[in-house]
C-alpha cells in the first residue's frame, strides 16, 4: 500500500466565517448609522466581532494542518494539536456511517479514544478506499460487510 497524505479542506467552514466577518460590520454600520447604538452596545457588538475573528482565524490555521496518513501498518492523524498514531492492534472497531446530512463518515475507534474521517479530507474516496484496504489487510473489526450493501 502506498503511503498518501489526506489533506483537510476548510471551505465549508470557513466560507460562512468569512461571510460573516464581511456582513456584520456592514449591517452593524447600517444599525449605528440609523439608529445610533449606546457605546455601551457598540463595544459589545465590538467584542463579538473580534472573538469571531479570533475564532475564525485559529479554526482556519488548526484547520489547514490537519492531515491524514495511511502508512504501512499505521494510520497517523496530525494537526498543530498533536499526532496520534493508530497502530492496528490499537484499533478496536471502525465503524463506516452516514451522517443526519448523508455525509459518509468512518469512525476509528480506540480503547480511550474516538477519531473520525468525513468528506471534509481530500480525496474522499481515496482515504476510504485505503482505510478499507487496511481494515482487510490487518483484519479488524468493522461493520465493512453491513456497509457495503448500503451503498449500493
Amino acid at each position: 500500500m502506498d503511503e498518501h497524505d489526506y489533506v483537510y479542506q476548510l471551505r465549508p467552514l470557513i466560507v460562512p466565517g468569512v461571510l460573516f466577518l464581511i456582513l456584520f460590520p456592514l449591517v452593524i454600520g447600517g444599525v449605528h448609522f440609523f439608529s445610533t447604538l449606546p457605546i455601551l452596545e457598540l463595544r459589545v457588538l465590538s467584542g463579538i466581532y473580534v472573538v469571531a475573528v479570533l475564532g475564525i482565524l485559529s479554526l482556519w490555521i488548526i484547520g489547514k494542518s490537519k492531515h491524514v496518513q495511511i502508512k504501512e501498518g499505521q494510520i497517523v492523524f496530525r494537526s498543530l494539536l498533536g499526532k496520534h498514531i493508530l497502530e492496528p492492534q490499537d484499533i478496536r472497531r471502525v465503524a463506516f456511517y452516514f451522517d443526519q446530512k448523508g455525509q459518509e463518515v468512518a469512525q476509528i475507534r480506540t480503547e480511550d479514544e474516538l477519531y473520525y474521517v468525513s468528506e471534509f479530507y481530500f480525496p474522499f474516496p481515496e482515504l476510504m478506499s485505503d482505510l478499507e484496504n487496511f481494515i482487510m489487510k490487518y483484519d479488524l473489526r468493522s461493520n465493512l460487510e453491513s456497509y457495503a450493501g448500503l451503498i449500493k
